[in-house]
């Protein structure tokens, strides 16, 4: 255990020390606590705003942008013998 001063002085300065160092990080918390309630309402805002488009805003279609077309992969066709016409058959 920590041995503590016997000089009442010291002990009620060391109070006052504590004390004001406990306001001062109480003023700094309710301003860290104002400040982070503003970024919420902030961060909520540009989230409903990164998800506007033209289809559920009145912005025109053209400031979406450019998407890429989904390309779906080509089935081969099978190759067929077809004679061409006014050739012979060899």
């Amino acid at each position: 255990m920590i041995a503590l001063p016997n000089d009442i002085t010291f002990l009620k300065a060391t109070i006052q020390i504590l004390w004001e160092e406990n306001e001062q990080l109480k003023t700094e918390n309710e301003r860290f606590q104002a400040e982070n309630e503003k970024l919420k309402a902030e961060n909520s805002e540009l989230r409903g705003r990164l998800g506007l488009n033209s289809t559920n805003s009145s912005k025109p279609p053209s400031s979406d942008g450019l998407k890429k077309k989904l390309i779906t992969p080509a089935i081969p066709k099978e190759k067929t013998q077809k004679r061409r016409p006014g050739r012979p058959q060899r």
